[in-house]
């Protein structure tokens, strides 16, 4: 002991098992004043625990100097967790146990180097696995056989404000991105979840490896935080490069709108237009204290507005439903917050049907929390060429006013013989409707009220 550290001269005379003994004593209770006495230590002490030398382990030496480590005597009453660690007698290394579950490291310039070896061994393992799933690729998709969503998706994924000359699209949440991809999160992780499954978009392998549940064989977590590679091919069998991508998307929906578009175009101008409405609606509960969950109601009201009012107008009725829904609760006269938010769809209603049989309109301006996406712009900007039509035009008096008879005349001829064969909206009797069918079902949607219905065959006939 002597040989690291020099012994106070107050207890020069005393013995290494000496000193242990009075120090069992102390802990075990035993007056230090007594101690002094009898071991003979001088009386001007003022503090016994002070003049002991430190503990040098017997089991433990540094990894590093292989020399013994030693610590602090403490003093009686200390709890485990207030004291001192042992420390290497040349070094600053620290023997460091697990304390109630946290975890704590030594701060030393060696341990610091091996942790470092050991998170660099661990993020190569990962990125090991993370290659191992995604990068072998898939066969590249035709761009023939993209559909009109799918391609207005993918134009506004290269649209991701990069300078950067390389093949890799920007995650949804990276800073060089300055709109979203859709009004909704929920949105726009379903398209972008649709388009990788269908092997349009692969995996980055540089992606940040938290993206990825590195538990479960680096299954995606985050789309939002995950680099995307385009897998579309312009020439059969060869993948192309994303600026030839761009260019042929930006080129074919800056054209004319064609025909075949025209279901996929209508659902998603309805689309937009109510998870726009409804991310109001939320950013209007949340400035009242209020958490919005009557969604289906919502979405129900949104979806028969949106025939005749514009996302603007909207805007209107859910800023007047909110404030009418805050009173209620203030009044005392709801039965909670719950109760109060979930008479907003209502109100809505209530105030739009005032507004048709009164012929009035009141519209506002577009909200900064509820930004444009990336998808309503190009949509109307590029593909429909009618800038701020998403949102200060009526989804459906568009629609019937002014795209059908400019881009789907043929939609407009209703009396047409059809015969046994004529199908018709089950809601508003029209005949302007698509269909789809498999041998169970058949799907019809309405362009003049929106509906979608679903027919179930009774019985499933052996061919």
């Amino acid at each position: 002991m002597s040989q690291y550290f020099t012994r106070a001269p107050e207890i020069s005379h005393l013995s290494d098992e000496q000193v242990e003994e009075i120090y069992e004593r102390y802990l075990n209770g035993e007056k230090s004043a007594a101690l002094v006495s009898e071991f003979n230590i001088p009386g001007n002490v003022h503090s016994l625990l002070r003049l002991l030398p430190p503990i040098i382990s017997k089991d433990l030496t540094c990894p590093y100097c292989e020399l013994p480590m030693w610590m602090r005597r403490y003093a009686k009453g200390t709890s485990a967790s207030l004291r001192h660690p042992f420390k290497c007698v040349s070094c600053e290394h620290l023997h460091i146990t697990s304390n109630h579950g946290r975890q704590r490291h030594c701060p030393c310039t060696e341990c610091y180097k091996v942790r470092q070896r050991e998170i660099a061994e661990q993020a190569n393992r990962e990125r090991l696995e993370l290659e191992k799933r995604y990068a072998t690729p898939s066969p590249p998709v035709p761009f023939a056989s993209l559909s009109f969503v799918q391609k207005l998706v993918l134009l506004a994924l290269l649209d991701d404000g990069s300078a950067a000359s390389k093949d890799s699209i920007e995650p949804l949440d990276a800073p060089s991105r300055t709109e979203p991809l859709s009004p909704g999160d929920r949105f726009s992780k379903e398209l972008v979840e649709s388009l990788h499954e269908q092997g349009v978009l692969s995996v980055d392998v540089q992606s940040d490896i938290r993206a990825f549940d590195r538990t479960s064989g680096c299954l995606i977590n985050n789309y939002f935080a995950v680099r995307w590679i385009p897998n579309v091919a312009l020439e059969p069998g060869v993948c192309c490069a994303r600026d030839e991508l761009f260019t042929a998307l930006y080129h074919e929906l800056s054209a004319n709108v064609q025909p075949v578009w025209k279901s996929e175009l209508y659902a998603l101008m309805f689309r937009l237009a109510r998870e726009e409405s409804l991310q109001y609606i939320h950013v209007l509960a949340n400035e009242v204290s209020f958490v919005f969950s009557a969604q289906g109601s919502a979405k129900t009201v949104i979806g028969q507005l949106l025939q005749n009012f514009s996302v603007s107008h909207i805007y209107y009725f859910a800023r007047l439903a909110v404030r009418n829904a805050a009173h209620f609760y203030a009044t005392g006269n709801s039965k909670g917050r719950t109760h109060a938010s979930n008479t907003i769809p209502r109100n809505m209603l209530r105030t739009s049907q005032d507004a048709l049989v009164r012929n009035w309109r009141k519209t506002a301006y577009r909200d900064s929390r509820v930004p444009q996406s990336a998808l309503q712009r190009l949509l109307y900007d590029v593909v429909l060429k009618d800038c701020g039509a998403g949102f200060a035009k009526s989804p459906g008096l568009y629609w019937r006013d002014e795209l059908v008879p400019k881009f789907f005349p043929g939609a407009m001829d209703r009396d047409s013989p059809q015969g046994h064969l004529q199908l018709f909206c089950r809601e508003c009797d029209s005949s302007n409707i698509d269909a789809s069918m498999d041998k169970l079902t058949v799907i019809t949607m309405c362009y003049d009220c929106a509906t979608l219905s679903k027919f179930q065959a009774i019985e499933d006939f052996v061919d």
